[in-house]
């Protein structure tokens, strides 16, 4: 009998989820079949019968968990109302990327632990997973341009750089917090030192 799609989805974000709750605590190479099969319940046979391979696994747990902190993001944007000034815009998809919260820590942790993983695993080097920092930076960029069409943003900056900046720079602060070298309240007001300089109080 061949599960529905419902129970194909809820199976296959059961199994993600375990392996996000032992990468966050171990790291990617805790994360293998049998330990996967073991958080989430089920046996390694159904693990496989999913994903295949582990690049497979890791990749579709980057993909969920890309949806995820989108979908947060969405939720707070939308909670600014129609039209928000770009400052705003910016502010709060950088807060959502700071590990304030528990939600917030984990999705920092996995990010970091699949990007230390791609840098010495071809297989996880691929275009999808590096076009999460890639479409951040895009994003940031085309509110840095309406920031300068309404006169919020420095008219000379060239965004482009500035949102690739912005991004080194967030990367670099979350972790530093968790690496407990900065508390969150201190990589945000670093974070607001920098959106000062962008888009210039007045």
């Amino acid at each position: 009998m061949v599960p529905r799609r419902a129970d194909r989805q809820a199976r296959r974000r059961q199994i993600i989820e375990a392996l996000w709750r032992i990468t966050a605590s171990g790291g990617l190479n805790a994360a293998t079949f049998r330990d996967v099969a073991a958080e989430a319940g089920v046996s390694v046979r159904l693990v496989q019968y999913y994903f295949g391979t582990k690049d497979q696994l890791l990749l579709a747990a980057l993909g969920a968990l890309v949806e995820e902190v989108a979908g947060r993001i969405a939720a707070r944007l939308a909670a600014l109302g129609d039209d928000p000034p770009p400052r705003r815009v910016v502010d709060t998809i950088l807060r959502e990327f700071l590990p304030t919260d528990d939600a917030s820590r984990q999705a920092m942790l996995l990010f970091i632990a699949f990007h230390t993983a791609s840098l010495t695993d071809p297989s996880l080097a691929r275009a999808e997973a590096l076009q999460v920092p890639r479409d951040l930076i895009a994003v940031l960029a085309e509110q840095l341009r309406r920031g300068q069409r309404s006169g919020s943003a420095a008219a000379d900056l060239d965004v482009d750089k500035e949102a690739t900046v912005l991004v080194t720079v967030l990367t670099g602060m979350a972790t530093s917090v968790l690496g407990g070298i900065h508390t969150a309240d201190e990589a945000a007001a670093i974070l607001d030192y920098q959106l000062d300089r962008l888009f210039p109080p007045g």
